[in-house]
């Protein structure tokens, strides 16, 4: 049975596309409650939920007598359980980001990635080596590996700045799962030059193998999250 998100979500869903909406930037002062009330015609209750996730969320700030403003920079703390696409996540908090391709080719595996991906003898993967940088600055390095036949067309053909997710759902394969490890890491100078960022500067590296249903592997994606900007959180329960 799906679940259909509370309505507290539903506006907290309103509130972020208003924001791009009106082109709202950070440090820009939201409308106040009573503006958000007579706008999305609901209950003072509901509007207070939906700006508190969207405090919890990093992406606003309440100032004591002075409403609620956008904050300074993005801060982004992702739910480690919840799989969701590096583009997704930051449309969902507010944050547009510029995507750069790097790199797109289509080459043999090497032996360690045709074991992550079970490649049949034969078979090609493509690797995309992306950047998204917000206000000028690196904010996400990434580098995606998958099967060449996932995608039918011409890769010179695809748009590959926009959702990659979107892109094999579009083309028959649903990304179900991902066995995730999340480490802090530096680049290396290759990779420092290639987002143009300083080596000393902290990363959070997130390794994830993404599986259909059946338990098929689909990508294998390696994302830099750089560390002023990202955090990640879990629940942990006792047995």
């Amino acid at each position: 049975m799906r679940r259909h998100p509370t309505l507290a979500v539903q506006v907290r869903d309103r509130l972020r596309a208003l924001i791009a909406e009106r082109g709202l930037r950070p440090g820009d002062r939201l409308p106040s409650e009573n503006e958000l009330i007579a706008l999305f015609e609901v209950g003072r209750t509901s509007i207070r939920e939906a700006l508190k996730l969207l405090e919890q969320e990093g992406v606003i700030q309440a100032r004591h007598g002075d409403g609620r403003y956008l904050t300074s920079q993005p801060s982004l703390d992702r739910p480690l359980t919840r799989l969701e696409g590096v583009t997704e996540m930051l449309a969902s908090r507010g944050h547009t980001a510029d995507n750069t391709v790097l790199d797109i080719t289509a080459a043999e595996p090497d032996r360690h990635q045709r074991e992550l991906l079970q490649l049949p003898a034969g078979e090609a993967v493509v690797r995309l080596e992306r950047l998204r940088r917000h206000e000028d600055d690196a904010l996400l390095y990434s580098v995606d590996l998958f099967p060449r036949s996932l995608i039918a067309r011409p890769l010179d053909e695809v748009d590959w700045t926009g959702s990659l997710f979107r892109l094999l759902t579009e083309h028959g394969h649903n990304v179900a799962y991902a066995v995730a490890q999340v480490r802090a890491v530096t680049l290396d100078e290759t990779q420092a030059e290639r987002v143009a960022s300083p080596r000393d500067g902290a990363w959070l590296l997130l390794v994830q193998t993404h599986h259909d249903s059946a338990g098929r592997p689909l990508l294998y994606s390696e994302d830099y999250h750089r560390g002023t900007d990202f955090s990640f959180h879990l629940v942990r329960r006792r047995d």
